[in-house]
């Protein structure tokens, strides 16, 4: 009995220690800059978003961000596993399954390596669901732009990595980017973008997360 309980020790020792990194990835203005989709369904449609229709339609005008496209091959060509979990309702999932795979060079499937966690309401306010996704994948690592993201991988306890956002999503989405940097006038809101250029100096945000320090210049033809 001694022996077979030092084997089982033994075993697990080997398993947990095998150097397999599980990392994880947000997908809008992470993986993808989505925001010129956003954008023209707003536009064209108006609000709420309809995110069946958000996800049919990437592959007509998102554009894949290449210094994170180069990290998941990166992981991927180093034996480590990498997954994506996003925000977005995963109606017509397997559409933007299929549009990552033709980016990144390798099969994604829906509810395989590509997990849709919508937003928590309480009390009106809504709370990063991510958490939960990334404690079941037993992940290592987790990238993201948003504080959302930074909060979700904080609450399952493993590193953060804030990816740096274009200059058009900030302008777009600052109300959640270290608060709103757009409006730094408030106890809620005391970050403005002179305070974001100081934490890309020092590669570490206010959440004390780290930041992936390439900073992507853009599609070419802005």
């Amino acid at each position: 009995m001694r022996l077979f309980i030092a084997i089982l020790l033994s075993a697990s020792i080997v398993f947990s220690q095998s150097g397999i990194l599980k990392v994880g990835f947000d997908i809008d203005d992470t993986v993808l800059f989505s925001e010129p989709m956003f954008q023209y369904h707003i536009e064209e449609h108006g609000l709420p978003i309809d995110f069946g229709w958000i996800n049919s339609h990437d592959k007509d005008f998102s554009i894949p961000i290449t210094p994170t496209i180069e990290l998941v091959q990166f992981f991927r060509t180093n034996g480590h596993d990498v997954y994506f979990i996003t925000a977005r309702p995963g109606k017509n999932g397997e559409i933007l399954a299929t549009y990552l795979s033709e980016v990144l060079k390798y099969k994604v499937e829906k509810n395989v390596d590509l997990f849709f966690m919508p937003k928590d309401t309480v009390n009106g306010i809504k709370f990063t669901s991510k958490h939960r996704k990334i404690n079941e994948l037993g992940l290592d690592l987790y990238y993201g732009d948003s504080d959302t993201d930074i909060i979700a991988a904080l609450k399952a306890g493993i590193h953060p990595v804030r990816v740096v956002r274009h200059a058009k999503s900030i302008e777009q989405y600052g109300a959640n980017y270290f608060g709103n940097i757009n409006k730094g006038e408030a106890a809620k809101t005391p970050f403005d973008l002179e305070d974001l250029e100081i934490f890309y100096g020092k590669s570490v945000g206010v959440f004390g997360e780290s930041i992936y320090p390439i900073i992507w210049d853009g599609p070419s033809n802005e």
